[in-house]
């Protein structure tokens, strides 16, 4: 086992550039983290770092086994998978990754409910966005990354990772409570927005709803924080949209109303191929599964 973590953090290292960055990110001492990459070179029997003025570089060896090194740890880990899937036992730390809104709503009830149903199994919570969730689940920072897509958004396969869809969530318009009714989103081209920053997926699916419906949205702040949008928009100070997954005492009484075509986003749990057979990974996708499929059924009609 010490080897393979010699491995990865041979791995870190190519990632992210320097000691320092591998010290901070897998919260080891730099002095931890250069003793692994050391000892790694000696198992192997060769120079993998060479100094270049005040930094590190990789030798052509050690450009030959980070080419190779992903292909070894994936076998690693699909030979734990298949080992411990022989035993029936259920246990093991996975790692969560989620956006904020399905960190609010989900992990909660999944912990509580793997308690009963896999508790062998334990579960560390971070939050994450999409983006940065399947980084960290390529460098094995985490297990599973929870996503979102929304209509007209795809995703380029990848033969590396597997997706398991958890299911759909209804996307609402939020508005000041008390604020006239609207019954066409081009009602509020003059209306101050709050959206996600530029690059998320739901900023892109916000824009491209208020061009459908004829106007450019003035987007007056930003913020991917689902409470700090409804605290604006309860101000009075904008309108925006909310996933209907918020929970109902973070949404800080502004009036949400479903949205006339019925827009919904899809949630995944993506895992890598290499540990999705994993006993404890599949009870924690299968969990999440059952814990949306019923917070939509208790949720009250909108």
């Amino acid at each position: 086992m010490s080897e393979i973590r010699r491995l990865q953090t041979f791995l870190d290292f190519v990632r992210l550039g320097t000691i320092a960055a591998v010290a901070d990110a897998t919260q080891y001492s730099t002095s931890a983290v250069s003793q692994q990459l050391e000892r790694l070179a000696r198992d192997v029997g060769v120079e993998l770092l060479r100094p270049h003025g005040r930094t590190l570089r990789l030798t052509s060896a050690g450009e030959a086994l980070a080419e190779r090194a992903p292909a070894l740890l994936g076998a690693w880990e699909q030979l734990h998978s298949d080992v411990t899937a022989v035993t029936d036992e259920v246990r093991g730390l996975v790692s969560v990754a989620a956006f904020q809104s399905a960190c609010l709503a989900l992990l909660p009830p999944l912990l509580s409910a793997l308690r009963e149903t896999a508790p062998g199994v334990r579960v560390r919570c971070v939050q994450a966005e999409p983006d940065r969730a399947i980084t960290a689940l390529r460098s094995r920072e985490i297990d599973v990354a929870v996503i979102e897509r929304f209509a007209g958004q795809s995703s380029a396969p990848h033969a590396d990772l597997v997706e398991t869809l958890l299911g759909e969530d209804e996307m609402l318009l939020a508005l000041p409570a008390g604020a006239d009714p609207v019954r066409e989103l081009s009602q509020l081209a003059a209306t101050p927005w709050v959206f996600e920053e530029r690059g998320g997926p739901e900023r892109v699916w916000a824009e491209a709803m208020c061009h459908a419906a004829g106007f450019v949205p003035q987007v007056a702040h930003e913020t991917s924080d689902v409470v700090m949008r409804c605290s604006l928009v309860a101000a009075g100070e904008a309108a925006t949209f909310v996933p209907a997954l918020t929970p109902e005492a973070l949404r800080l009484g502004v009036e949400c109303v479903t949205l006339s075509d019925g827009q919904s986003r899809e949630l995944f749990a993506v895992t890598r191929q290499s540990s999705n057979a994993d006993l404890a990974v599949q009870a924690v996708v299968r969990e999440l599964r059952d814990t949306l499929g019923r917070l939509q059924h208790e949720r009250p009609v909108t």
